[in-house]
């Protein structure tokens, strides 16, 4: 786990190279942002900048906060991956990876190549998406707690989110999936919902 904190800090001073020791040990008591909706997200897509942001309202979200220059988001996100490739059958889940930069905006273009590589690299396939601005980083550390990467919203077919987790632990993937598991299996009985009004603006 690499508090954000740190990451702003490190850029600041001009490097890096101090968060390759950080821990990463995951934090693991109730989360904050548990039982808060979220709306829409003010993000772009690396590959085709002219989709739309995916909607939340209506299916089941795994919604990832991660860099290629974070090495436990590096070792975390292939296990997302294959966990997406598990339920990608179901039309009602989905997975938001959000390759982030070390620390503010973000250069579009150095940004996607990045994540390129290191996708390629990896052998991964999955839509990533992007924050240029910060703008959607800087909502989730303010209302939803976010403040080490990696961190992973499940964000049920209301827009409520239901877990969090911040950090990596080996095995994680299978206490993710069961959770995944078990807000799908409530999906046919849900009732449309609606989104939340505004980006990522939370609602009570």
């Amino acid at each position: 786990m690499i508090p954000l904190r740190f990451v702003l800090a490190l850029v600041v001073c001009g490097g890096l190279a101090g968060i390759m020791v950080a821990g990463c040990g995951p934090v693991r008591e109730k989360h904050p942002a548990v039982g808060r909706r979220v709306g829409r997200l003010p993000i772009v897509s690396l590959a085709d900048a002219s989709r739309p942001p995916p909607r939340l309202a209506g299916r089941v979200t795994l919604l990832n906060f991660w860099g290629t220059w974070c090495p436990p988001c590096r070792r975390e996100l292939p296990a997302l991956v294959r966990l997406a490739e598990r339920f990608a059958d179901r039309s009602g889940f989905q997975l938001v990876a959000i390759s982030c930069g070390s620390g503010g905006a973000d250069d579009p273009g150095e940004l996607a190549e990045a994540t390129r590589r290191f996708l390629d690299g990896q052998k991964l396939a999955v839509d990533t998406w992007g924050d240029p601005d910060g703008f959607t980083r800087m909502v989730f550390t303010e209302a939803y707690g976010f403040s080490a990467f990696p961190t992973t919203y499940l964000v049920g077919p209301d827009a409520t989110i239901h877990r969090v987790w911040t950090g990596y632990r080996p095995g994680d993937e299978a206490e993710i999936a069961t959770a995944v598991l078990g807000l799908l299996k409530t999906l046919p009985a849900s009732a449309p919902a609606s989104e939340p009004v505004g980006p990522a603006v939370p609602t009570e």
